[in-house]
């Protein structure tokens, strides 16, 4: 397949094509059956393009070791894009941001001596020869694969890439300690101000070797580099990368520049009542010609919903606010600027299962996408489809527009362009109610409310026809009444003998003498752990001379099988920038020592590492800092909430887990026979070969307290913290879910308060 381009559009074998794509996280459908399935409803929404992050974290947890089977399998994802007669949007990174861990870089770089992640330091460029070899053999696996797609259409390097990092501007200590007084958004606001000055005043200077001229772009050797190893391994298609800015920041050392764009991000009020939520988009087409004016204007993230946090307002919110309309005004906005490719990011929405997220999103990552996570579409899809099917009938006019200086018919007209024989006059009425238009035909001449259209003329000024008519809403549908089993019958035991002072830990690893007597080191990554749940265990003789921690995210701290205190040192939901971590000191009054041996026991979850947004991936987890005085203690750690539980997406063998008596009991439930520590509740249940086709099957939690694991045949699948919420539907993924077979679901229920306990659990067929 011949892929070449101009100023309007990419050439397929000789065609001018218009790329209609949508992203599609196959490591958030864990099964490749659900990979085909969401392939068919992408064209059947009428793209063209399937568009492919690959995690590196995700195929390789050990140096040096890659996996590509089973639900990691590419090879057999590509061939079904190809089976499908869609085309491939290849994105392998080696970051890739998507809000997961590390923004998809294994966590074990961290380790490595020498390693600037990215090549980017809060200074600027750094080169680093230790992290370009490790890319050079993540290349060396992923990039073969990829080529030998018949349907690879452009490749990109990098993510939002930008010299140096957003957020950048403050020392870290400083933004640390902003970050604690005032609160993370309205800091982060100011510290994006900055860094815009900042970027302004680099592009002033004529010293500035990065950006050499106005309107060049920026251009460096990790960049140059990444190039090279592309081409070396046989991609033969452009290759790209996509901006965060249309007019500074630019990546240059690549065949196409791109651009993203995310009107609507803040979910705490309604976009609608803002009139230019997608004013972002003028200038686009402007800003690409500064720079590459042989390049088409490619929108590689065009919204197709956003990410929600913990303690956000949940994806029902997210969807409901975002609405068709959003959707609509995005796709019309882009094609007013020229654009003839596009991928919708998300278009299908998915699980971020094990611990792969980083701490600004929970499990589910359902996006509010056209696709939900359950796979059950409603009118985001629809309004694509719709769309999709009228720009279907004027593809071949579409790919070759100029824009033409016309004076503006009202305050709604966004842009007209000239095809090759047709004429395209493009609207957005941007208030709350209908607005009418001075055409001279009375077809379509009033705007609904949010309403984009694309009005097309003929040669001779007639018009031939109108983007269509916004859907008026529609109730959606119940999902199936399918009779689900009740979950009635749980096993419950104790899963945390470790806070028994004669417990036998002599199979956990020890931490180093040196890192203890200097209070180093403690840190989930130092210790080779790098996601989840860290157990710390300590032995000392007398009383504790004091103890002052520095635990994130989440802690608790036992003392002789007491729980002394528990808290959350997650201050920055947002997954960019410092912690604003502070050092806490324990009330050590209610313990009771023993006048000889005593024993302390830390557990900590951590919420993932920053995805390296900002240069701050390396932002430490686990125990971070911790001060026991003069009291020596002999420590020593184990990783998992359950013992055997490991590495990012971890799948549990819950037969071998220590545990204690089993007891049967009903939920709600509390337990006390143990002040706090890990419960753990188990059952079975059969659906008795309920078709998989028939909808989505989820696990929802009545209210309770306390965190807990959800897993499903040994699969972590969801992470419950009603505290903090939103979410209380997680679902049970088909192909993990066995509709002819018995299924093990357990909760692992983390007591840090002794109010803790855990709700009904259900199942139910998900709506969206």
């Amino acid at each position: 397949m011949q892929v070449e381009f101009d100023r309007y559009s990419l050439t397929i074998d000789g065609e001018r094509k218009l790329i209609r794509s949508g992203s599609l996280h196959y490591f958030r459908l864990p099964d490749p059956e659900l990979w085909r399935d969401r392939i068919e409803q992408m064209r059947q929404a009428g793209l063209n393009a399937v568009d492919l992050y690959y995690p590196w974290n995700y195929h390789s947890e050990v140096p040096g070791e890659y996996s590509f089977s089973g639900f990691r399998d590419i090879d057999r994802l590509h061939q079904m894009i190809d089976e499908a007669g869609l085309y491939l949007i290849a994105r392998p990174g080696p970051y890739v941001c998507a809000e997961i861990d590390l923004g998809g870089l294994p966590a074990w770089l961290l380790r490595e001596p020498g390693v600037t992640l990215r090549c980017r330091s809060a200074a600027g460029f750094a080169y680093s020869s230790a992290f370009m070899e490790a890319v050079g053999q993540w290349f060396a696996q992923v990039l073969p694969r990829i080529a030998r797609c018949r349907g690879l259409l452009l490749l990109q390097v990098e993510n939002e890439y930008t010299l140096p990092a957003p957020m950048s501007t403050l020392p870290r200590d400083l933004a640390d300690l902003l970050f604690r007084w005032f609160g993370v958004r309205p800091v982060a606001a100011v510290l994006m101000r900055l860094d815009a000055v900042r970027r302004r005043l680099r592009r002033a200077s004529a010293s500035d070797s990065l950006e050499r001229a106005r309107g060049r772009g920026q251009t460096n050797a990790y960049m140059r580099e990444l190039f090279g190893l592309a081409r070396a391994a046989g991609i033969e298609v452009p290759i790209f990368h996509n901006d965060l800015s249309s007019d500074r920041g630019r990546q240059s050392d690549v065949d196409l520049m791109a651009i993203d764009r995310y009107p609507i991000t803040d979910f705490r009020r309604d976009w609608r009542n803002r009139r230019d939520v997608f004013a972002s988009f003028r200038g686009d087409e402007a800003g690409l010609d500064r720079h590459r004016p042989d390049n088409p204007v490619f929108f590689p993230e065009l919204q197709g919903g956003w990410y929600d946090g913990w303690g956000g307002p949940g994806y029902a919110r997210v969807r409901e606010l975002l609405g068709p309309e959003a959707i609509e005004n995005a796709t019309v906005a882009a094609l007013a600027e020229r654009a003839t490719l596009w991928n919708y990011y998300v278009f299908c929405g998915g699980v971020t299962w094990g611990y792969m997220s980083s701490p600004d999103v929970y499990s589910s990552y359902d996006y509010g996408a056209p696709v939900p996570e359950s796979g059950r579409t409603g009118a985001r899809y629809r309004a694509v489809s719709r769309l999709n099917e009228f720009l279907k009938a004027y593809e071949s006019e579409l790919v070759r527009t100029d824009r033409v200086e016309a004076e503006p018919w009202c305050p709604e007209h966004l842009a007209t362009r000239q095809g090759p024989t047709r004429r395209f006059v493009f609207l957005r009425n941007a208030r709350r109610e209908p607005r009418g238009l001075p055409t001279p035909e009375p077809m379509r001449s009033e705007l609904a409310p949010w309403e984009a259209q694309i009005r097309v003329y003929t040669p001779d000024g007639k018009l031939e026809a109108v983007s269509p008519e916004p859907e008026k809403p529609l109730p959606l549908a119940p999902p199936p009444r399918t009779p689900l089993p009740a979950l009635e019958e749980w096993s419950f035991t104790g899963a945390s003998p470790q806070l028994d002072p004669a417990y036998d830990d002599s199979g956990w690893a020890t931490i180093p003498p040196e890192r203890v007597e200097a209070c180093v080191g403690f840190d989930i990554d130092a210790l080779g752990l790098h996601y989840g749940f860290a157990w710390y265990r300590g032995s000392f003789r007398g009383p504790l001379d004091r103890l002052l921690l520095d635990a994130r995210h989440c802690w608790a701290v036992w003392i002789n099988r007491e729980l002394i205190a528990a808290g959350d040192q997650f201050r920055n939901p947002l997954g960019v920038g410092p912690d604003g971590a502070r050092l806490e000191r324990i009330d050590l009054r209610p313990c009771v020592w023993n006048a000889g041996a005593n024993v302390i026991v830390i557990c900590v979850e951590s919420l993932g590492h920053n995805k390296g947004f900002a240069d701050d991936a390396r932002n430490p987890r686990g125990i971070v800092r911790l001060d026991t005085g003069s009291t020596p203690i002999s420590w020593k750690f184990r990783g998992g909430l359950v013992r055997g539980e490991r590495g990012m997406n971890p799948i549990v063998a819950f037969s071998g887990i220590e545990r204690g008596t089993p007891a049967s009991v009903a939920l709600p439930h509390a337990w006390e026979a143990d002040p706090a520590g890990v419960g753990l509740y188990e059952t079975r249940f059969r659906l008795d070969g309920l078709n998989p086709g028939r909808g989505a099957i989820g696990a929802v939690f009545d209210p309770g307290r306390g965190k807990a694991n959800l897993y499903l045949n040994g699969h972590l699948l969801g992470r419950y913290w009603p505290e903090r919420g939103p979410q209380i539907r997680f679902l049970l993924p088909w192909g993990i879910l066995d509709p002819s077979a018995e299924n093990h679901l357990a909760i692992a229920l983390w007591k840090r308060t002794p109010r803790a306990a855990l709700g009904k659990v259900r199942l139910e067929l998900l709506d969206v």
